[in-house]
């Protein structure tokens, strides 16, 4: 699945494709579900806000902006 998300602190948008451990790049855009933004994405809709907490103690609140499932 592939999630266009913009950062309500900094007002950037990003596209990431969620991804199986195996298959994870991150320098590509693609995350593992098993990561934090992975997992915070995961079982969200279109117009939600997330919270997801960062391995470096920092906080995001990123806002699902568009979904593509393939």
């Amino acid at each position: 699945m592939t999630v266009n998300i913009k950062d309500e602190k900094t007002g950037e948008s990003d596209k990431y494709t969620i991804v199986g451990s195996a298959e994870a790049k991150p320098s590509e855009k693609k995350l593992s579900n098993e990561s934090p933004v992975g997992k915070a994405l995961l079982g969200h809709k279109r117009g939600d806000t997330v919270d997801v907490s960062l391995p470096s103690g920092k906080k995001r609140k990123l806002k699902i902006t568009k979904i593509d499932v393939a």
